[in-house]
């Protein structure tokens, strides 16, 4: 199964936060994603606030579980934990995520947030449930 992110299909969620990919290697279970944070993600200090970050490695490394494990099933966040390393303006972000290790019913990966000048900004590590997919949970554009 290849990486398809038809932006049809993105969850919302992906989809607001402009989820592209860049480089996908199923084989060495990584992906590379971007992200385009918007205005309405800033904090006091006109930064990217930290909960999108993290929402944007979630969402790297959920929709790597889904396809390395081919569609099978729709992995659910048991625990996040990020470290913030700096600062994050409003520009086009990077995400490099791997599976670590995936078994009967749990799943772990990490992340890895990039600055658009290349700067390591923020890690993540999660474990994630491993439920059977049945199908897509939310509307998309050909059911709307």
């Amino acid at each position: 199964m290849t990486l398809g992110y038809d932006p049809k299909f993105r969850p919302p969620s992906a989809a607001w936060m402009d989820m592209m990919p860049v480089e996908t290697d199923l084989e060495n279970r990584r992906v590379r994603l971007s992200f385009q944070p918007n205005a309405d993600m800033c904090n006091f200090g006109g930064t990217v606030q930290g909960g999108f970050l993290a929402a944007m490695m979630d969402d790297a490394m959920g929709s790597l579980a889904f396809f390395v494990l081919q569609g099978k099933f729709a992995p659910a966040s048991i625990d996040l934990q990020t470290h913030f390393l700096m600062a994050v303006p409003l520009e086009r972000i990077e995400v490099e995520a791997r599976i670590i290790r995936t078994g009967k019913a749990v799943a772990f990966a990490e992340a890895h947030l990039f600055r658009s000048d290349g700067e390591l900004a923020a890690r993540a590590a999660s474990s994630m449930k491993l439920r059977p997919f049945t199908g897509l949970q939310f509307p998309t554009k050909e059911t709307t």
